[in-house]
């Protein structure tokens, strides 16, 4: 079969801040399909924008969507003919809501494409009621097949993304490179909506994983080299299955490469002595700390299982192995105030954390944080495009647009010009100029920002 899978994206001409990076999840199902034997192309518009004459010929398109870019997904879908499939993280949770766009949505993982393809190729090959994962109309009735979870065992085949490859500065600013190791969580943290997604905890091999980054090194021009290198892995909590991620860590170390990776972790890593001497001699250059909160009250709403007077050795620890430490605050929880962006802006100033990401507390669409917001009349609007980074729920000690201030005061004083030119001049080779990305990067969305202010909130 002919089939292509779309990466929608809905493009800010003024403050675009998108990435040049194509998602995972779709690379890794062209790739599955490609494996299969179909005719596969992944279109993102992260790198491209889509032209319909493209998908004239196909006998299937899947459509990849997160929250912030289903309105755009849901564009796409209308002009088509062709049986449609949605997936991926919005898709997995408002099933329904796609349904009246496409005719199939894959929850979760999406290796059942493949059954999907071979009905539709021929539908007595298997039953469309024995296909997992799978959520269809029948008889006027949504049908919810049995869910089955596994893991996806493959190298993502960048080959396929239509103009990966095509020559020019865009193709050298594609940073950091992602790779993807394990998904789910053992946690059940309140903000998150992984684990309604992602039930359980999965991990590659480590030799996929090891093959993933080196075949994205050797992807990369000799020009790259002028850029900083770096490969973020994406996953969650890598450290959820310590031995498995120190398996894995041993098995990075050996790769001759100057890239410095990215990676995420709650604060108790940092007490695994032997981990830190693992991450330090993988070459671990970066590590985002899920801090998320200087208050303990909210740490308790968020069903965190940390303490605070863990946070500041555990960043000491970290930076003493050579990392540079990233701070992960979520704001807006009902124990949040005003002014608590200044505690955190102080907090990385003392601790000289490198920066921070701040993000709303943000209520996604067929969560159960999502129903009570709802329930208490808090959801101030459901475009489904600003569920990412905008503030959309009525907080409860200050006003909505007092909390979205909040966010990019913190970003002001944490970027500021001082700080980026100290970090310029002292910061780790290889992540000085990612440094100024990134203060570039929280610049613009500031600008955005106050226009989603001036236009949705107040």
């Amino acid at each position: 079969m002919k089939i292509k899978i779309i990466e929608p994206y809905l493009l800010d001409k003024r403050y675009d801040t998108r990435s040049l990076t194509p998602g995972i999840g779709p690379v890794i199902i062209g790739t599955l399909l490609d494996q299969a034997g179909h005719d596969v192309v992944v279109i993102s518009e992260y790198i491209k924008r889509l032209d319909l004459d493209e998908i004239k010929d196909a006998d299937l398109v899947g459509i990849s969507i997160t929250t912030y870019n289903a309105n755009r997904g849901f564009e796409i879908a209308k002009h088509l003919q062709q049986p449609i499939v949605f997936g991926g993280f919005h898709a997995s949770l408002m099933p329904e809501e796609c349904l009246a766009y496409g005719d199939y949505v894959i929850q979760g993982d999406g290796a059942s494409i493949l059954a999907l393809a071979e009905y539709l190729k021929d539908k007595n090959s298997v039953p469309i009621h024995k296909i997992p994962n799978l959520v269809y109309r029948q008889d006027n009735q949504t049908i919810f097949n049995k869910v089955k979870t596994g893991v996806i065992n493959i190298v993502p085949d960048y080959r396929l993304v239509k103009d990966y490859f095509k020559p020019g500065l865009k193709k050298y600013l594609r940073i950091p490179l992602l790779v993807n190791a394990s998904r789910g969580c053992p946690y059940d943290c309140s903000f998150c909506a992984i684990k309604a997604i992602y039930p359980d905890l999965k991990m590659k091999d480590k030799a996929v994983v090891v093959e993933d980054i080196k075949t994205q090194i050797q992807g990369r021009s000799i020009w790259a080299r002028l850029f900083p290198r770096m490969i973020w892995i994406t996953d969650d909590n890598f450290f959820a299955n310590k031995l498995w991620a120190k398996e894995v860590l041993i098995e990075i170390a050996k790769i001759n490469t100057r890239y410095k990776f990215v990676i995420q972790a709650r604060p108790d890593v940092a007490y695994d002595d032997e981990m830190l001497s693992l991450m330090q001699r993988a070459g671990i250059g970066v590590v985002f700390v899920g801090i998320e909160s200087l208050r303990p009250r909210s740490l308790d709403n968020f069903n965190k299982e940390t303490s605070l007077d863990d946070v500041p050795s555990a960043v000491r620890k970290l930076q003493d192995h050579g990392m540079i430490v990233h701070g992960l605050f979520v704001f807006g929880d009902d124990a949040f105030k005003k002014g608590d962006s200044q505690k955190v802006a102080a907090f990385a100033r003392k601790y000289d954390l490198s920066g921070v990401l701040i993000q709303p507390l943000t209520p996604y669409p067929g969560t159960s944080l999502f129903k009570k917001l709802k329930s208490e009349n808090r959801i101030i609007h459901e475009n489904w495009q600003y569920y990412n980074g905008g503030v959309i729920f009525k907080p409860r000690n200050l006003t909505a647009s007092e909390l979205q201030k909040e966010i990019y005061d913190c970003y002001r004083q944490v970027f500021s010009l001082y700080r980026v030119m100290r970090f310029l001049l002292r910061g780790p080779k290889g992540l000085k100029l990612a440094g100024l990305g990134e203060a570039w990067l929280r610049h613009m969305e500031g600008r955005r920002r106050k226009r989603y202010i001036r236009d949705r909130l107040n």
